[in-house]
């Protein structure tokens, strides 16, 4: 999901935490995984922003549906801007980090 975010990677915007430290920025809508895996083939998902899940969110609902189906999804994405709206198919690679969530990663697009 490109959300024109990347823009702000090297600002405080790119968390853009109020006073009380709550993060705000764009994320998939929390029904997006249902229908992403009833309606659609697809095994991944990726954000351009810091979560799948919007910045407020304290449950996390994107992550929990969607990486508890065995899906995988990516975060901080560059570039997705420069892919079509439809038909790219990324390959994604990353370290097998142990004790951790995820790392760095390299995504190709084929379009």
């Amino acid at each position: 999901m490109f959300t024109g975010w990347e823009e702000y990677v090297t600002s405080d915007r790119f968390r853009n935490a109020d006073a009380k430290g709550v993060m705000h920025f764009p994320g998939f809508h929390e029904e997006t995984p249902d229908f992403l895996l009833k309606e659609r083939q697809i095994k991944g998902i990726c954000v351009d922003t810091l979560s799948l899940d919007y910045g407020p969110t304290a449950d996390f609902p994107v992550h929990c549906r969607w990486l508890g189906a065995g899906r995988w999804g990516m975060e901080c994405v560059a570039r997705l801007g420069s892919l079509p709206p439809t038909g790219a198919t990324l390959i994604a690679a990353g370290p097998m980090i142990a004790g951790s969530s995820g790392g760095p990663s390299r995504v190709l697009a084929l379009i």
